[in-house]
Formats: structure tokens, sequence, C-alpha cells
């Protein structure tokens, strides 16, 4: 992957949901099956201005890391409950430097890799502190590799045509 310039601008909790559906009646002696689903998604942002006005050699992207956990236990009648659902989209604003002397792979690359890589670590702190004021130990959600995820998914989509326009 080639050297892009990335730049974040802002970023901010876009949405955040925390159920505790079965609390307090669930008792669990076993630990919690959890399941962690991760969605990135990316849009770019027309109209967007810098202080000195529209600069045309930086693409602006609203980029969204969307965190779903779901942790299931089994009540006294071995059935599964829900303990908790946590869900999170957390966003960052990014531009890409000189993005119209970049393919349209390495733009992609740099939205799906670099930028979730940014936001990770904060998206991961909520999470914790969320189901931890649920009333359930920190869910420290374990450190994610962006770019086999993009890999894995590029694969999947091979020969897929893809509409998204960077330009």
């Amino acid at each position: 992957m080639s050297q892009q310039k990335m730049k974040i601008h802002g970023q901010y909790i876009k949405d955040l949901s925390f159920e505790n559906p079965n609390s307090p009646f669930l008792t669990s002696k076993e630990a919690p099956n959890i399941n962690v689903m991760v969605n990135i998604n990316s849009v770019k942002l027309e109209g967007a201005e810098s202080k000195e006005g529209v600069d045309e050699a930086k693409s602006f992207h609203e980029i969204t890391l969307h965190i779903e956990a779901k942790a299931v236990v089994k009540d006294e009648n071995m059935n599964d409950s829900v303990a908790f659902i946590c869900e999170t989209k957390y966003c960052g604003i990014f531009s890409v430097e000189n993005f119209k002397e970049l393919s349209t792979e390495e733009v992609r690359q740099a939205l799906f890799i670099g930028g979730p890589t940014f936001l990770f670590p904060f998206a991961r702190e909520i999470v914790a502190r969320v189901t931890s004021s649920g009333g359930f130990p920190p869910l420290m959600l374990d450190p994610i590799d962006f770019e086999a995820m993009y890999k894995q998914q590029s694969q999947q989509q091979k020969g897929t045509v893809s509409n998204e326009n960077f330009n």
C-alpha cells in the first residue's frame, strides 16, 4: 500500500445503544457467549470545506465503525437469555490528500484500513465503559486487523463491479 496522507478532522459517537433486557433477574454461573460484529462504512462528504474554503486536493469522507456486541447466557432452565446488547456507530471525518492522484484501490485502502485502525481504540473504550456501566465486567474487544479484514472482503467481492465514486 502506498503512502496516502490522511488527516482526521473530528470524531464522534453517531449512535450508541445499550440494552440489559433481563436485569436484575438474570443469573448464570457460566461465562456469556459474546458475539461481536464489526462493519465499516465510508461516505464521501460533498461540499466539505476547509477553513480556507474548498480544497480541491482533498477528499473528505465520514468513516463509520459500527460495532455490535451481544452477550448470551444460559438461564436456570438452560435456555438462552440475552445478557446485554451494546451497539455503537463511531465516526470520524477524514480527508485524503491528493486523492485525484491515487487509484481507486489506494483510496479504498486508506478509507477501509487506515480510518478504522485510527477509530477502533476509541470505540473499544466506549464499549468497555458502557458494558461496565451496565453492570457487567468491561468488554475489552480484541484488536482487529483491518487490513486482513479488507483483504478477505475484497476476495469475497472479486468479480463484483463496485459503483463507488471517489472523484
